[in-house]
């Protein structure tokens, strides 16, 4: 087979990658013999953290961000208007694990875990015993739900796995500390040179030198955020890689959830995308700052989206070698693999991130993508889905039934029916009690192209404020046409549906 360099790949695609592979495709193997191939597929999971689908060329966006998401789209299902049902991990994660919507979950503080009557309402648990289960993230908060599910997974994997630092030393002498410990950790193997950070270095390091990964990432070491958990993109999907091609090996069929933490702040691209989208010409929509804001400069918010975009371009790039090599040993022949976020990232209004009381498009709205065994062509979807979805569909693909407290529906081409007229329901209660109806929230519902938005509890005229967008007309949001009088029959009838459904879900939960 012709050697592909990273060059080309990056500029053609996984396309190139897959026409010079065509004539010398590799079965794994033992493929044919695993027990329950036809009848229970293996299943995938790839979470993207913080992976707006605003920024995704895939989806429209102007910078070319996803060529191999592209390429990919050509065999693929894609969901074009696919939303988390919380806009930072926590909700987000639970509600994509569960089939459940937060104010039923009611994960919805920082390290918060499911509701403890509901943790076994969990896609490791519902899959049952003929699914072998192994579950990683890089992200803390996400940790703490997959440890609250580990009685339900077979292979729970240490979130510093595929890391460049010693998770043993760490517990081993900072158990009580490991948060901060990786932040020391982190600043000494970027930034030290002396003979005693040297042989800590040796101690705490895998065996590369520190100047080498620095010149690969001038921006600094990819981090998994709270925890410091330091990081190669290159070290990152080799792990996953392996870890796949093993499973593989079973002779039962296999689910695999893999929590990546790209491509989440801080957006520390290799240094064949640092910088690939500096002085390019690009201008965002200029958005007045929210009251609810967090104050920061629009220089600030477009040197921010810079970064975040070459992100993307790198995670793309490993995505579809990834996505190569799992094709030539053939792991998609019997696999569904399904590539998705747990929210979206913000760089308007005020604010950078996700974490906000706000709920527009950008924080919300996630990329869905499924490829299916032997799917060779495209079929779009744009009604709307949410990631309550992914629950009782992949259930459904398993054989397993489906849970009658399930919140999610089968999504279109998986034994719906694409319906525009669907209800999705996104919460965020970071400031509420977990234990009481919520007392400071913003809600929202969409349906069809209509986006109802409710903020309830703020101060001033954000006490009890509404906001309504058609979305078809006004994707940026940036009209509020919550009282104009046309519009006042379908602005009533979401209106009362999302508050009759905030009612019902707090009786539902005893208050």
């Amino acid at each position: 087979m012709k050697k592909i360099s990273r060059r080309d790949f990056i500029k053609l695609g996984w396309g190139a990658v897959q026409a010079a592979a065509a004539s010398s495709m590799v079965t794994r193997a033992g493929l044919a013999a695993r027990a329950g191939a036809a009848s229970q597929p293996n299943v995938v999971m790839l979470i993207c953290d913080a992976m707006s689908a605003k920024n995704l060329s895939l989806y429209g966006y102007p910078r070319k961000t996803t060529p191999n998401l592209e390429k990919l789209a050509e065999r693929a299902f894609v969901y074009h208007n696919h939303y988390a049902n919380g806009n930072y991990t926590t909700p987000g994660t639970s509600s994509l694990l569960t089939g459940l919507l937060p104010w039923t979950h009611r994960a919805v503080n920082n390290a918060a875990t499911i509701k403890k009557s509901l943790s076994t309402h969990n896609i490791f648990n519902l899959l049952g015993s003929d699914y072998f289960k192994m579950a990683y993230t890089q992200n803390y908060w996400a940790n703490y739900l997959l440890n609250q599910f580990a009685a339900d997974i077979d292979d729970l994997l240490p979130f510093s796995d595929y890391g460049l630092i010693n998770e043993n030393v760490n517990n081993k002498f900072f158990k009580n500390d490991l948060a901060i410990s990786h932040r020391a950790v982190e600043k000494m193997l970027y930034y030290g040179n002396s003979l005693l950070l040297s042989f800590l270095t040796d101690l705490y390091y895998r065996p590369r030198t520190t100047a080498e990964i620095k010149q690969e990432y001038p921006g600094g070491f990819p981090t998994s955020g709270i925890h410091h958990n330091v990081f190669t993109m290159e070290d990152l999907f080799d792990g996953l890689s392996a870890k796949i091609l093993d499973l593989h090996e079973l002779q039962r069929p296999f689910f695999s959830y893999f929590h990546i933490f790209p491509p989440h702040y801080p957006y520390n691209a290799h240094r064949d995308f640092y910088g690939m989208f500096d002085n390019d010409g690009y201008i965002a929509t200029s958005k007045r700052e929210h009251t609810l804001s967090a104050g920061v400069p629009e220089s600030a918010l477009d040197a921010q989206r810079n970064q975040y975009d070459a992100y993307l371009a790198n995670l793309d790039m490993h995505i579809g070698l990834l996505m190569d090599k799992l094709e030539k040993q053939g792991v998609l022949q019997d696999t569904y693999f399904i590539i998705t976020s747990d929210h979206g990232e913000m760089f308007e209004r005020g604010t950078h991130g996700h974490t906000t009381a706000m709920l527009y498009e950008p924080v919300i709205k996630i990329p869905l993508m499924i490829f299916a065994p032997n799917h060779t062509t495209r079929q779009d979807f744009t009604a709307p889905t949410s990631s309550v979805d992914l629950l009782p569909t992949i259930l459904k693909l398993a054989g397993q039934p489906i849970s009658s407290d399930c919140e999610g529906n089968f999504l279109p081409g998986f034994g719906n029916e694409e319906l525009s007229n669907r209800s999705v329901f996104i919460v965020e209660a970071t400031q509420s009690s977990a234990f009481q109806p919520f007392t400071k929230a913003t809600y929202s519902i969409i349906k069809d192209e209509y986006k109802l938005l409710y903020y309830h509890g703020y101060q001033h005229k954000y006490q009890d404020y509404f906001e309504f967008y058609d979305l078809r007309e006004d994707p940026q949001e940036l009209n509020n046409k919550y009282s104009q009088p046309k519009f006042a029959p379908l602005v009533s009838s979401l209106k009362e549906e999302l508050l009759t459904a905030i009612e019902e879900a707090n009786k539902k939960i005893g208050f």
